[in-house]
């Protein structure tokens, strides 16, 4: 914004002259003081002007229609949603989803600065703000935990975080590195000082969490406990209350939520599937929820955009008062969230029934579209040869990407060990995709349902190695290799048919494909999943967390089982 700009923001808010834009008799919802406040919004380049009676060259009465400030989303990931980050803005802005603040290091596991850039890049023209945090967890491991596509050094961060666009240190999820002391994560923390740090501190209390908190990291999105998460918000934490299409932990927080506790909160979404924000909406569906279940409106409202603004000292946006970007939602009813208008920077985006107009795709680098090296696998390469009277078990938690671990008597016939559906017992394996020599680990796993056949994703956080559940190896085997061949993916199969598949051929995270084609291939996917039996509303995104070794209790990757809270790996057999 210019001299002359800013004087003409002023000669407006006084009233000495018309704005470009003046909504008329608006109902504001104050996020600083709870109040309803009947009067006129004056906006002038973008910006709000003023608060009361206006005039304006363009003016629109909402007859008393309840206004608000845009959403804004406190933790994402782009790559989740598996769409361009073109197509996924035009969805998320008629959900109100006005700016979000995006950790890039789903894609930065995979390619490093390449895949970062590629997401910066195409975020640059597209109708909400993203703004980025810089990936602290690239990898997320040590080397002898697991295999990873790319590395971000603390020099990396520091030049990240001098673009604008970055605003500060993304998920700090090496615990086990900040309590150890270890340098190269240390020295990330020590780069971002000066900056919001977000944490990933699952089931961390007491002396832990005061030394997790000493080392820098701010807020939380992974609590899922109330008593942990009133810990946190009084040990200083901003608690990010997390209702994602896995983890959902909004019912057991929400208890937290009152006149103190929930300035210092704010509701993200984490990992959200195309498929529930096409169907559900975005933090409009989670704002929907929270006012269902009895908490105050203005509360939710605050934690939805003003809370978030002010955490991530975005104090340009967060709320309807002068000054502030005129980023606005016009609702039709605010109980159930019913957006009608979207106004970015002070223009009308969105009026319900209205398409987008097309959003120019940025295209990605060719090597991000070719990075899946490992070759062709056969059966013979998911054998497990029975070495023990029990073998340990990855099991699943309903709505939770925590895991448990069971000691069960393995599946055997002729010495090797099987799957067994009727235990609801699998073979897991997770493959390395960096290497062309196939290396691999191959366990056990309860809870997915899968009668028969197999799923295979190359989806698989953090380090989005390849992983597959499957009854038999024949089909375990059919799965990966459909992976390979399309060049990252994911795919239901059955005695040795391909059933359905997506492929996901940008960093096999993202498709090419537009939201329309992509969610009706998603929605064949998962039915074809579920007609093997699998349980969890979202097969593949289950899969994709089984491999997430910074999360509790027992997870598996390409080097083994891993003993999260331990940090290190474990014996398949005991």
């Amino acid at each position: 914004m210019d001299y002359e700009e800013l004087y003409e923001i002023i000669q407006v808010a006084r009233g000495d002259e018309p704005a470009e834009f003046v909504l008329k008799n608006a109902e504001i919802v104050n996020v600083f003081t709870g109040a309803f406040e009947n009067a006129d919004i004056a906006i002038h380049h973008g910006v709000i002007a003023g608060i009361g009676r206006y005039k304006g060259d363009y003016e629109r009465d909402v007859q008393r229609s309840i206004v608000i400030p845009g959403f804004i989303d406190g933790h994402m990931h782009i790559e989740t949603s598996m769409l361009r980050p073109e197509a996924l803005a035009a969805i998320l802005i008629k959900h109100g989803t006005t700016t979000a603040i995006v950790d890039p290091h789903e894609i930065a596991n995979v390619a490093g600065l390449t895949g970062i850039n590629y997401l910066l890049k195409a975020t640059r023209e597209v109708p909400i703000d993203f703004f980025f945090m810089a990936p602290s967890s690239v990898p997320s491991t040590p080397p002898e935990i697991e295999t990873t596509g790319a590395s971000v050094s603390r020099d990396e961060i520091a030049m990240l975080l001098s673009d604008p666009a970055f605003i500060g240190l993304g998920e700090v999820m090496d615990i086990s590195g900040i309590m150890a002391g270890r340098p190269a994560t240390l020295e990330k923390l020590i780069a971002a000082a000066n900056d919001p740090i977000d944490g990933h501190a699952p089931e961390i209390r007491g002396k832990m969490l005061n030394a997790y908190l000493a080392a820098g990291p701010t807020s939380d999105h992974e609590t899922a406990e109330l008593d942990e998460g009133l810990e946190k918000i009084g040990r200083g934490m901003f608690l990010m209350v997390r209702e994602s299409s896995v983890a959902k932990n909004l019912k057991a927080l929400l208890p937290a939520v009152n006149y103190i506790t929930s300035r210092n909160m704010a509701i993200v979404t984490d990992d959200r599937s195309l498929t529930d924000i096409i169907e559900e909406g975005h933090i409009d569906h989670i704002v929907r929820k929270a006012i269902a279940s009895g908490i105050d409106i203005r509360l939710v409202m605050q934690m939805a955009s003003l809370n978030p603004a002010q955490h991530f000292g975005l104090n340009d946006r967060g709320a309807v008062v002068p000054g502030r970007i005129a980023d606005l939602l016009i609702l039709e009813d605010i109980t159930e969230v019913y957006i009608r208008t979207v106004i970015k920077n002070g223009i009308v985006v969105y009026d319900v029934g209205q398409d987008l107009q097309y959003i120019e795709k940025y295209e990605p680098p060719i090597t991000l579209k070719n990075s899946i090296y490992v070759d062709k696998v056969t059966p013979a390469n998911f054998t497990i040869a029975a070495k023990g009277k029990r073998a340990r078990v990855v099991k699943l938690i309903p709505d939770e990407i925590l895991t448990d671990e069971e000691l069960v008597p393995p599946p055997i016939v002729d010495s090797l060990v099987t799957g067994d559906p009727h235990r609801d017992i699998l073979k897991i394996a997770v493959i390395n995709r960096y290497s062309r020599d196939i290396n691999l680990f191959v366990g056990l796993l309860q809870g997915l349902g899968l009668r028969s056949g197999a799923i295979a994703s190359s989806v698989a956080h953090d380090a989005h190695n390849l992983v597959v559940a499957g009854v038999d190896d024949e089909d375990i085997a059919t799965a990966v290799n459909t992976i390979i061949d399309m060049q990252g993916g994911q795919v239901v199969v059955n005695k040795g048919e391909v059933r359905a598949s997506l492929p996901l051929r940008i960093a096999g995270l993202i498709a090419e494909e537009d939201s329309n084609e992509v969610y009706d291939r998603m929605k064949i996917l998962t039915q074809a999943a579920k007609d093997l039996g699998a349980k969890p509303s979202d097969p593949f995104m289950t899969l994709s967390f089984i491999t997430l070794a910074t999360v509790p209790k027992l997870k598996i990757t390409d080097k083994g089982l891993v003993d999260v809270a331990a940090g290190k790996l474990v014996n398949l057999f005991v």
